[in-house]
């Protein structure tokens, strides 16, 4: 399971690097991984005075599902109806909005939701997006993770956790 955390939070927290994916996302291969991850939260919070702001595993377990289900449902639909689905949303964009001002937003989500090699430094941000993974445009797989990340930020039973990637 994975989902979005911003480059501040990961700062903040300093999480461990393993846990994250090549595309930036954490990811948890069990749940004893989750609980370690709320137990790294959960400490630099007042719970003492504000016990109702604990974190829940379960909760933050939750949210990862989700963000798992969302990409398994745009997998589906590029297999089965539209390979190009996000290449033709980018194709939208540049015409309605400019490719100068996609190139904006894709540059800024690059650069506070970064890749590992992004965040490490082993790559610019510009590098990154002129590149491919899997045979896939890192463009398009921006793109497909802003509206990810959009989707989540409008989901309201995941608000406590958006400082992460609010």
């Amino acid at each position: 399971m994975e989902f979005h955390i911003s480059r501040q939070s990961r700062d903040r927290y300093q999480f461990d690097q393993s846990l994250f994916t090549i595309n930036g996302n954490v990811i948890f291969a069990n749940f004893h991984a989750v609980r370690l991850f709320v137990q790294k939260v959960n400490q630099k919070k007042d719970l003492v005075n504000f016990p109702e702001k604990a974190w829940k595993s379960g909760q933050v377990n939750a949210m990862g599902l989700i963000d798992e289900i969302l990409h398994y449902v745009v997998d589906l639909y590029r297999q089965q109806k539209n390979p190009a689905v996000m290449d033709n949303a980018m194709d939208w964009l540049e015409n309605h909005i400019s490719k100068e001002d996609l190139d904006k937003a894709l540059v800024y989500f690059t650069t506070e939701f970064p890749p590992v090699a992004v965040y490490q430094k082993q790559l610019s941000v510009q590098e990154y997006l002129d590149g491919t993974t899997d045979g896939r445009s890192n463009r398009s797989i921006a793109l497909e993770e802003m509206v990810m990340l959009w989707v989540a930020n409008k989901n309201t039973a995941l608000a406590p956790y958006l400082e992460l990637f609010d």
